[in-house]
């Protein structure tokens, strides 16, 4: 990602997190001054319920004038029904709820009765009159009161129901913001995988950078300097050199000799990797019960070919490139071939065609064992150094590995490591000091690397490389090595004393001993012959200081 782009990026996030911040404090405050308008509420609420409470007691504590009024009300009744029931004659007894206690206070009832009735009358009339004034007053002032109350309580009522319009306008915008918020975020989402992807490409790319990098030029501190200034550690093969005499392979890099193999496992055991897992667990399981030749390398590779369209289209290498589509498929060529079935299958094969040149090829590289580094003039110091060994480690693989890549890898890193040790040194010339070592340096030491390795069943396994290799990734430093160790196959097979720094009649004395010596062991006889030659080899290793150690090792 460029810098204008990660400058985009940091700009969107700080906008976002001070809107979401700008949103949370409106939210906040909204939401503290919706509570004091409650709580405000609440208070006018209970101060009304008060006052509403003193006016039932009051207009209670007036309910005695209203009880007096009606008292004298039902006396006037009945008093009107009295007089009524007078004027029509009817009996004393019949002239309602009043009674009299004499005929003179009866019979005066005509004029002074009159008199006191009318008396009593108006008394009454004044005091309903009186109790009525009270009671409207009472009343009136109490309907006034709470209708103010009432007024007050919808003005607040409005309030509130603005101040929820209000919240619910802020929650739309609110609400807008979070969803412009959620764009944001997805995009920096986006962003953020697009980093990753780009991260995962570069990390690829570098490792990439670093396997290419193999005539690389004079190396300082277990590190190789390329021609722009940039190190090439050891680590990118497998090869730690931190200091001259601590040469070591790391045990996890050198495991590694398929990039991808393993990413590509896991890919294979997802669950939406089904299809293609069935794909491939059915060839392979074709192939095993087909017990597979070593002319069926074009069934292999048409499968590999046909393969890589329905990888190119399945969602986990949906951002794979040209070359991670080329690493799968390699990855896809050594999970099918690795397998021991298929393997042993195709050697058994191999063996067939091969068996008698590899058995000859071993007898001849035991009986050259005589062959020492000033011999092929490879200077001491390099054929002392503790790279050597590593490389003859490798050579040893070809033959203990499965795949074609994992064999065609092993001679590469083989080679790339004595490249690396030359390296150190700027080449072998007196004028090549500070110059990479060349094809001229490389050849002897490989030479000697191979004789003294002694690998079995190598022609089977350079038959099996060629074969069985995809032809578009046999090509490049890794097709140059393997035609450096044909090379150094064919010169161990012809080599003579002319070809070496060595008398001719020495050289072919020592050859005819070792001959003799591998027939009378091949008969069974002579074992007194082999142990005086472990003894005299002991010796040759004693007297070469390193070039070959008790247990045989460069």
């Amino acid at each position: 990602m460029s810098d204008r782009e990660r400058f985009k990026v940091d700009v969107l996030r700080k906008a976002l997190k001070t809107q979401r911040s700008e949103s949370l404090n409106r939210e906040n405050d909204l939401q503290n001054h919706l509570s004091g308008l409650w709580k405000r509420a609440d208070r006018e609420r209970k101060m009304l319920m008060g006052q509403v409470s003193e006016l039932k007691n009051e207009v209670a504590r007036k309910g005695v004038a209203k009880t007096l009024f009606s008292d004298v009300t039902s006396k006037l009744s009945d008093l009107k029904t009295t007089v009524t029931n007078i004027k029509d004659g009817a009996p004393t007894s019949e002239r309602g709820l009043w009674s009299f206690e004499s005929d003179d206070d009866a019979g005066g009832f005509g004029a002074g009765g009159a008199e006191r009735g009318g008396a009593a009358g108006s008394a009454a009339s004044e005091s309903a009159s009186a109790g009525g004034r009270v009671e409207g007053v009472g009343e009136s002032a109490a309907r006034h009161r709470i209708r103010a109350l009432e007024q007050r309580v919808a003005a607040q009522h409005e309030e509130i129901t603005a101040l929820q319009a209000q919240i619910a306008q802020k929650d739309s915008v609110i609400g807008r913001i979070e969803q412009r918020n959620g764009a944001l975020a997805a995009s920096l989402e986006e962003k953020e995988e697009q980093i990753m992807s780009m991260e995962t490409r570069i990390h690829r790319l570098k490792h990439r950078l670093k396997e290419a990098s193999s005539f690389s030029p004079k190396s300082k501190g277990g590190a190789d300097m390329g021609r722009g200034g940039t190190v090439y550690p050891n680590e990118s093969i497998g090869l730690k050199a931190s200091t001259p005499g601590g040469w070591h392979l790391d045990g996890e890099e050198e495991s590694a000799l398929v990039p991808g193999l393993e990413e590509f496992r896991e890919r294979l055991d997802d669950p939406s990797a089904a299809p293609l897992r069935n794909m491939v667990d059915s060839f392979v399981t074709a192939v095993v019960h087909k017990k597979p030749k070593s002319g069926d390398y074009a069934m292999v590779h048409n499968f590999l070919g046909a393969m890589e369209s329905p990888f190119r289209s399945h969602k986990l290498w949906k951002d794979a490139d040209e070359d991670d589509v080329a690493e799968t498929i390699d990855a896809l060529e050594a999970f099918i071939l690795g397998n021991p079935q298929v393997h042993d299958s195709v050697m058994a094969s191999l063996e067939g065609a091969w068996g008698e040149q590899d058995r000859h090829l071993s007898r001849r590289l035991w009986c050259l064992q005589f062959i020492q580094p000033q011999h092929l003039d490879v200077k001491k110091a390099h054929a002392t150094h503790p790279a050597l060994p590593l490389a003859r480690k490798m050579v040893n693989r070809i033959t203990e590995v499965r795949s074609p890549q994992e064999k065609l890898e092993c001679i590469f890193r083989a080679a790339r490591i004595v490249f690396r040790m030359l390296n150190e040194g700027g080449g072998v010339g007196k004028e090549s000091v500070s110059q990479p070592a060349s094809a001229d340096d490389f050849l002897p030491v490989f030479i000697l690397i191979v004789l003294k390795a002694q690998p079995q069943r190598l022609y089977a396994s350079l038959e099996y490389i060629a074969s069985f290799r995809r032809p578009a990734q046999l090509c490049g430093e890794r097709h140059y090595y393997l035609v450096q160790l044909q090379t150094a196959v064919a010169f161990l097979e012809h080599m003579d004393g002319a070809a070496v720094s060595m008398e001719v009649d020495e050289f072919e004395q020592q050859l005819q001993e070792r001959e003799q010596l591998w027939e009378s062991r091949a008969q069974g006889r002579g074992a007194e012959q082999e142990g005086a030659e472990d003894e005299s080899v002991h010796v040759a290793r004693e007297d070469d200081k390193g070039v070959l150690s008790d247990d045989g090792s460069l």
